[in-house]
């Protein structure tokens, strides 16, 4: 089977537009991911915070302020509590955050599986189309060696 070479461009044009396609939804897998490992990190550090916090606040109203834990022991609980739950909701938020994160990185190698089909796709046609022309170009040079022959040869 031989393609005409309009045929064989428009082929391979396809080919690359696929790439091409495949290049933009990974970059696009990759923000995501970017994106995900961001709020994440956020998320940790906020995490880090609450319990810094928490034990700022047992070291402070365990030690020095323990004088004072008869004044402000009602709205020290209060204070705690609120940080306690804050921390909590964020530790709940870190999990799903988490499981976003994992889907996206789960997507970018997919699109890369998809981007390496693609380069290998366009490769093929590429070789084929190559292959394609050396033949054309050694059939049109036997050719024209058999034709050159012919003309050489003395009628009988």
């Amino acid at each position: 089977m031989s393609l005409s070479r309009e045929d064989g461009r428009q082929w391979l044009r396809l080919r690359q537009l696929r790439v091409l396609r495949a290049r933009t939804a990974l970059a696009a897998a990759q923000d995501q991911e970017c994106q995900a490992l961001a709020v994440v990190a956020e998320r940790e550090e906020r995490i880090a915070q609450g319990r810094m916090r928490l034990s700022a606040l047992a070291l402070h109203w365990g030690g020095e302020g323990s004088v004072d834990m008869p004044r402000w022991g009602r709205q020290l609980q209060v204070h705690r509590d609120a940080v306690a739950e804050r921390l909590e909701r964020d530790e709940y938020a870190l999990l799903d955050e988490q499981e976003t994160l994992e889907q996206a990185r789960a997507l970018v190698a997919q699109r890369r599986a998809e981007l390496a089909r693609a380069q290998a796709r366009e490769s093929a046609v590429d070789a084929t189309l190559k292959d394609q022309r050396r033949v054309l170009l050694l059939t049109r040079e036997q050719q024209a060696e058999l034709e050159a022959e012919d003309a050489c040869r003395p009628l009988h």
